[in-house]
């Protein structure tokens, strides 16, 4: 198990709290890519207002808002920022996503401190960046029939390889600990706080 060093705020001791299992990594991205879809259904209501506004001012696009410029690149740049603000948020302000806490853990730098903006979204690209590229060669691949389902889902798990390496990673760090120089750690669970199983 490997233990990392952060300052303990509340008792002005060293504490040093292990790194957060691969398993517990896996049961936090769940529960969080959960709440994430429920704030894109959110986040898609709130912008199918100005979306239907702008195409009654311009008739061109009323029969063709799936496919207007309106919906394409404004619209997933429109969710990247939702996506990014609602983890930042939470990174910058406690280290604790509600999927982190439900499993006692934070994120926070090397040395035991809350991440800042500019942190949050260097981790959000590198976290991010193997998911793209894996929406990218499914769309392709799946025009192309190159590969048939069931397999075709496969390249899903790219979007994993930043977990995936805690598990050859000596200090269980996933890549984009290692890139933006943060790490996710175990804290003590609360006594009144029921521990997690993943099933």
């Amino acid at each position: 198990m490997t233990l990392i060093y952060i300052p303990d705020m509340t008792n002005k001791e060293q504490t040093h709290f292990p790194a957060a299992s691969f398993l517990s990594l896996i049961g936090c991205w769940l529960y969080d890519t959960m709440l994430l879809c429920a704030v894109w259904l959110l986040a898609g209501f709130v912008y199918i207002i100005p979306a239907q506004l702008f195409i009654q001012m311009d008739s061109t696009h009323r029969n063709n808002l799936s496919t207007s410029e309106f919906t394409g690149p404004i619209f997933y740049s429109y969710l990247f920022i939702v996506s990014w603000f609602f983890f930042a948020w939470f990174w910058t302000h406690g280290g604790q996503t509600l999927g982190l806490k439900s499993w006692s853990l934070r994120l926070q730098t090397i040395q035991g401190n809350t991440i800042n903006w500019t942190q949050s979204l260097l981790r959000f690209l590198l976290a991010g960046s193997p998911w793209m590229l894996a929406l990218f060669l499914f769309s392709e691949l799946s025009k192309k029939q190159i590969i048939e389902p069931p397999w075709l889902y496969a390249i899903f798990l790219i979007g994993f390889t930043g977990i995936f390496w805690v598990l050859i990673d000596k200090k269980n760090r996933s890549l984009q600990d290692i890139f933006s120089a943060t790490c996710i750690v175990k804290i003590p669970r609360p006594k009144n706080q029921k521990k997690q199983k993943l099933y």
